[in-house]
């Protein structure tokens, strides 16, 4: 009796101290790796001296010895995925062992950058290791700890390892990191800075719209409506932006235009989602009909109106697509800001719960006093006015807008929200999920230019992604019976 009294607290304060420890470790790895590459010396160089990692990309002519900065952006968008799973971790505890195998492909991914390094280097005839500072001997340590810590043994209660593989956020990451690894093996010039930038924005505004659309089939509907009414909200945005009095002159001051630009798509989105919410909740109309029936009145309206027209001369100022808060793009911002708050809304809100139980069992929602309308209503109008969002970022990403619909987004967004991990049939899924599966997306699209595969097969990629997902979803349905 005395044994198992002392032994008891024991294994209660191991316990804690594990949970404490996993959740943790990867946030506090990815903050020293963060500020080691920022300020620590990565290379020493014969007349400038010691040169952080920053300088060195920045920097190009001041390179004297001539390091190759192919794969050097790797670092830092490792340290934003390990972060971002670090987040993860401390917010759902259950999801820690899935957090801690995003974590290493964070990890994975500045070790490549070293690989790369010591390829070019070896390539010039450079001795590397000579010249390499503390920071970057302690930036290759911290992305081999990162990937360590996913071995780490988490405490009684967490998911098990192979039903972490089946977690679709792992998946995701794990074949995102191999998809790098691979392709910039192949071709260093991949991983180089500006593909990177490329492959996490040019798709921004897709897994903004794959948020909105994880709403509506998380609810148990489906809206294919989302990709013609991107292209009407950029031109209204356009046309706002370019609006001019009957005298000719701007038809309010050049900020006030800005403003209404993109505050108008979000507010007219939302109106569109609401129609479609009504017809789908109060008439009982299936989603698919509504929505395809305003996919067509919005693409024949559009080039009724516009006549294909592109619109340009936009003010300064416009294009927020285009800016770079703090060094980012404003897209990735966007994207990272909007998939951590479709999170925090499906997991602590009433409303993103019942969006679930809705979702999941229709009859049981109504039995525990949930409105299936409005609920679904709901749906419509967030994704309506998400749309908006993304319709922003879409119209703002070049110095002109062309007033068409983008031909198959629709199609995009649906495959991003779906091979996320968003059961088709509704009930389940998480947003972050789509988000990956958005940069996923854009980055075959970009490693099939660096290995001359042509991206005619994207689409054929994009199908055989959907029909697998929906397959492994009907699979594990089929095991929870």
């Amino acid at each position: 009796m005395n044994s198992a009294t002392h032994t008891t607290p024991l294994r209660t304060q191991a316990k804690l101290t594990g949970v404490s420890l996993t959740r943790v470790l990867p946030l506090i790895l990815t903050v020293v790796l963060i500020f080691t590459y920022l300020t620590l010396p990565w290379v020493n160089q014969p007349g400038l001296g010691a040169t952080t990692a920053g300088l060195l990309t920045a920097a190009r002519a001041n390179n004297e010895i001539g390091v190759m900065t192919n794969g050097l952006a790797l670092v830092p968008l490792g340290a934003l995925l390990a972060g971002l799973a670090g987040v993860w971790a401390l917010v759902s505890p259950k999801s820690d062992r899935a957090a801690g195998l995003l974590a290493a492909v964070g990890g994975g991914f500045g070790l490549q950058s070293f690989v790369i390094a010591f390829s070019d280097a070896g390539a010039e005839g450079l001795d590397l290791a000579a010249a390499a500072g503390m920071g970057f001997w302690l930036s290759l340590i911290l992305s081999a700890l990162l990937i360590v810590q996913a071995f780490v043994p988490r405490p009684a209660g967490q998911t098990p390892l192979g039903k972490t593989f089946g977690n679709q956020e792992a998946v995701l990451g794990m074949a995102l990191m191999l998809l790098v690894l691979l392709v910039g093996l192949a071709n260093p010039r991949f991983v180089a800075e500006r593909n990177l930038s490329d492959v996490l924005q040019g798709n921004a505004y897709i897994a903004v719209a794959a948020v909105g659309m994880a709403l509506v089939i998380i609810s148990g509907n489906i809206d294919i409506s989302v990709g013609s009414l991107v292209g009407v909200l950029a031109t209204i945005s356009g046309s706002i932006a370019v609006a001019k009095a009957p005298d000719g002159t701007p038809a309010l001051p050049v900020e006030g235009l800005i403003a209404l630009a993109w505050i108008m798509p979000i507010f007219i989105g939302g109106l569109a989602g609401a129609l479609n919410g009504f017809l789908v909740a109060y008439l009982k109309i299936p989603s698919i009909i509504v929505t395809l029936g305003m996919l067509s009145i919005l693409q024949g309206g559009l080039i009724m109106v516009t006549k294909g027209n592109w619109i340009d001369k936009l003010p300064p100022g416009y294009a927020l697509a285009q800016m770079r808060p703090l060094g980012i793009p404003m897209p990735i911002v966007f994207m990272v800001v909007m998939t951590i708050g479709g999170v925090l809304f499906l997991k602590y809100t009433p409303m993103g719960r019942s969006l679930y139980a809705v979702g999941g069992n229709k009859e049981a929602a109504r039995l525990s006093g949930i409105s299936e309308r409005r609920v679904v209503m709901s749906a419509f109008i967030g994704n309506g006015m998400i749309v908006g969002v993304a319709s922003i970022l879409y119209a703002t990403q070049l110095s002109v807008i062309q007033s068409t619909v983008p031909p198959n987004l629709e199609l995009l967004i649906i495959t991003a929200a779906v091979v996320g991990g968003i059961s088709i049939l509704g009930g389940t899924g998480s947003v972050f999920g789509a988000a990956l599966a958005a940069i996923l997306l854009n980055a075959i699209r970009s490693s099939m230019v660096f290995i001359n595969v042509s991206p005619f097969w994207l689409q054929s990629v994009q199908g055989i992604l959907v029909l697998l997902t929906v397959l492994a979803d009907l699979l594990r349905r089929r095991r929870q019976l």
